[in-house]
C-alpha cells in the first residue's frame, strides 16, 4: 500500500513539473494579430540598436542611442513566419513598453523621450530601409511604462501604396526619436518592448498572400562587387600598400542583363548616400526582395516606364575611413571622392559590365551630403563624364551661383549641357530646406540645364520617405530621348516642370505628433 502511495505522488509530482513546464513556456509578451499570439521576430537588417535581448518572457529590450536624428530603435516583422500583412485591415495598434534613460548617458535638458512607431512596407530592408512613418508618441514622463494606441489613418494604405505600390507590409519598427528634442550625440535609452497589437476593422477580410504581378524573369538581381581603388587624400607619392584596398559596392542588373551578350549595353547610375552613412544606406540588397530602390526599378522596367540601367550603390568616401561598411564621416575622404570616380568605379564598371559608352549615359545622384557632391564633384567636376544629376535634400557646401560661375569658365566644359537635372526635398526639413527655395531658382534659370524638374514634398523631413520618392521621380526621367537630343546644342530649349504641379493625384499624409 504504501509503495502505491509512493508511486501515486512520483506521478502526481510528475505531472505537475510538466504542467509547469509547459506553463512557463507560453511566452507572457509578443506580438498579436487576429487574437493570435506569437513571439516577436526580429528583423535585424540595418539596425542600429545595441544590447538587444530576447528574454524568456517574450519580451524584447535594447539600447537606443542618440545619433544626429537616427536614434537607435529596431525592426520587427508581422508574422513570426515573415509573411506580410495588408495595413488597410487594420484600424490601430496598441503597443506596450517599458524605457529609462541610461545614467550618465543622457542630457539632463533634453525633453522626455520621445517614440517613432514606423511601418516598413513590403519591400523594406530594416530600421531604415523603405519605412513610412506613422506616429510620433512624447512620453510624460522621463522614464516609465508607455502604454498608447495609434490610430491607423483611413488614407494611411493609400501613403503605403504611394511609396510601394501595394498595402503589403512586412512589419513595424520602434525608434528612440532623438530629433530636435535636446539630445546630446551618445545620449542612451533603453526600450524593453512587451506587447504589440494589430487591431483589425469590423468585419476585416483576411490578409492577403503578397502578390506584385511580376513574374521572376521580370525581376532585375543584385550583385556585390569589390573595384580596386586608393586612399585619395595621402599623396601619391606617400601611398603604402595600406592605402591602396578593393572596395564593397552594391549593383543592380536589370532583367534580362546577359554578361556574355555585348550587343547589347546599359546606361550606368552612380548612388551616393549622406554623412554618417555608407554603401549599405538605400537598402539595396541581395537579400530577401532586395530593397524598395529594387522593386521601383524592377516595376518600372517591366512597365516600360524605366528605361534599363545599370544601378551602381557606392560609399563616397574616398580614404581608409569608408568601412568597409563603416560610418562615412570623413570629410576630406568625401571631398576628393571625384578621383575615385573619374579613377577607378566608371572605368571599372565599364571593364566588368556592359555599359554604354559616353557622358550621355550615365546618371549620378545623392541624398543629402551625397547630394552636395553630385553637384561639387559631378557638376562642378565631372561634367565631362556625366550629364545626369539628381540632388535629394541636397547638402550643398557651395552657393549654387558659385557652382554655376565656375563650370561656365572652365574651358573643358564648353558646350557640355546637363541633360537631366531633379531636386527635391521637404517642406519640413530644417536641416535644408531653408537654402533649398533659392538653389531651385539658379539652377531653373541656368541654361545648360536642358530639362529640370524639383519636387517639394509636403511635411517631408531629412529622411528617407522624401529621398525615396525623390529616387522613383528620377529614374522616370532618365535616359530617355528627347526633343533636343539631335539638335544643335547650342539651340537646345530648356524644359522646367515642377512635381508639385503635375502630380496632382499623388497622396501624402504629414505625421501627426501626439502626446501620450
Amino acid at each position: 500500500m504504501f509503495k502505491k502511495f509512493q508511486n501515486h505522488i512520483f506521478w502526481t509530482l510528475t505531472l505537475l513539473v510538466l504542467y509547469l513546464s509547459a506553463i512557463s513556456c507560453e511566452i507572457t509578451y509578443g506580438i498579436t494579430l487576429r487574437d493570435t499570439k506569437e513571439k516577436f521576430s526580429i528583423f535585424t537588417d540595418g539596425s542600429v540598436a545595441t544590447d538587444i535581448i530576447e528574454a524568456d518572457d517574450g519580451s524584447v529590450s535594447w539600447i537606443a542611442t542618440a545619433n544626429r536624428g537616427a536614434g537607435g530603435g529596431l525592426s520587427f516583422y508581422a508574422k513570426e513566419n515573415k509573411d506580410e500583412i495588408n495595413i488597410s485591415n487594420y484600424e490601430s495598434i496598441d503597443i506596450e513598453l517599458d524605457y529609462n534613460p541610461i545614467e550618465g548617458k543622457w542630457n539632463t535638458e533634453a525633453k522626455n523621450p520621445s517614440f517613432c512607431i514606423r511601418i516598413l512596407p513590403w519591400d523594406s530592408t530594416g530600421m531604415f530601409g523603405g519605412f513610412e512613418d506613422l506616429e510620433y508618441v512624447d512620453a510624460e514622463e522621463i522614464s516609465g511604462t508607455l502604454k498608447y494606441n495609434i490610430k491607423i489613418p483611413s488614407d494611411f494604405s493609400e501613403k503605403i501604396k504611394a511609396s510601394s505600390d501595394f498595402d503589403f507590409i512586412l512589419g513595424f519598427a520602434i525608434k528612440f526619436n532623438d530629433y530636435q528634442r535636446g539630445n546630446n550625440d551618445g545620449d542612451q535609452l533603453k526600450v524593453k518592448l512587451k506587447n504589440v497589437k494589430f487591431n483589425a476593422k469590423k468585419d476585416a477580410v483576411e490578409d492577403k498572400a503578397f502578390d506584385d504581378g511580376l513574374i521572376e524573369s521580370q525581376r532585375g538581381s543584385v550583385i556585390e562587387i569589390y573595384y580596386p581603388t586608393r586612399d585619395y587624400t595621402v599623396e601619391e607619392s606617400a601611398l603604402t600598400d595600406a592605402d591602396r584596398y578593393k572596395k564593397h559596392a552594391w549593383v543592380y542588373l536589370p532583367s534580362g542583363y546577359d554578361a556574355n551578350d555585348k550587343t547589347i549595353e546599359y546606361p550606368v547610375f552612380v548612388l551616393l548616400h549622406g554623412r554618417g552613412q555608407n554603401e549599405n544606406t538605400w537598402g539595396l540588397s541581395n537579400k530577401g526582395r532586395g530593397g524598395k530602390i529594387k522593386g521601383y526599378m524592377d516595376r518600372g522596367m517591366a512597365s516600360g516606364n524605366v528605361e534599363k540601367f545599370i544601378l551602381v550603390v557606392v560609399t563616397g568616401v574616398a580614404s581608409k575611413n569608408w568601412g568597409p561598411n563603416g560610418a562615412g564621416y570623413d570629410l576630406d575622404g568625401y571631398n576628393v571622392f571625384q578621383n575615385e570616380l573619374r579613377n577607378d568605379i566608371l572605368p571599372y564598371l565599364r571593364e566588368n559590365f556592359n555599359v554604354k559608352e559616353g557622358r550621355d549615359h550615365v546618371a549620378l545622384a545623392g541624398l543629402s551630403l551625397g547630394g552636395g557632391q553630385t553637384f561639387t564633384i559631378g557638376i562642378r567636376q565631372c561634367l565631362d563624364l556625366i550629364s545626369n544629376f539628381a540632388g535629394f535634400s541636397p547638402g550643398l557646401q557651395m552657393q549654387p551661383d558659385d557652382i554655376i560661375a565656375e563650370v561656365d569658365s572652365n574651358p573643358d566644359f564648353n558646350g557640355l549641357k546637363i541633360h537631366n537635372l531633379y531636386l527635391t526635398c521637404g517642406d519640413k526639413d530644417l536641416s535644408v530646406y531653408g537654402r533649398y527655395p533659392s538653389h531651385v531658382n539658379s539652377m531653373k534659370n541656368w541654361d545648360r540645364i536642358e530639362i529640370f524638374k524639383e519636387y517639394t514634398y509636403p511635411g517631408g523631413t531629412h529622411d528617407f520617405p522624401v529621398w525615396y520618392n525623390g529616387f522613383n521621380d528620377f529614374i522616370q526621367m532618365l535616359f530617355k530621348k528627347n526633343e533636343t537630343e539631335n539638335q544643335n546644342q547650342s539651340t537646345t530649349k530648356v524644359e522646367y516642370q515642377t512635381f508639385t504641379k503635375i502630380r496632382k493625384t499623388k497622396i501624402i499624409t504629414k505625421c501627426r505628433i501626439k502626446n501620450n
